[in-house]
């Protein structure tokens, strides 16, 4: 029984990590912060690769610009993952 728990502790528990491009219009120039309290779900955005030309990586904070196209490494708990990517996009195929 201790072992059940502790898997189902572990399945719905553990932070995973996943990739989001931007591709909702209405996600275009807000803030990271304002995105956070609009969505009111628990998650970390690891890194944003820009869309832009330059196509760098930025370790974001709550000030941080959002456009169309940014990838965005997340990390969250598996229950909030697809609340997550309905807000900001489309899942990459790709993660870290």
């Amino acid at each position: 029984m201790l072992f059940i728990c502790l898997y189902w502790y572990l399945q719905h528990n553990h932070e995973r990590k996943f990739a989001v491009v931007i591709e909702h219009d209405s996600i275009e120039g807000l803030t990271l912060g304002k995105v956070e309290e609009l969505i009111s779900r628990r998650f970390v955005v690891r890194e944003i690769r820009l869309a832009d030309s330059s196509n760098c990586i930025v370790h974001p904070d709550d000030d941080t610009v959002l456009h169309h196209g940014d990838h965005l490494l997340i990390q969250a708990r598996p229950h909030e993952i697809e609340p997550i990517i309905a807000f900001l996009g489309q899942r990459e195929n790709t993660t870290k």
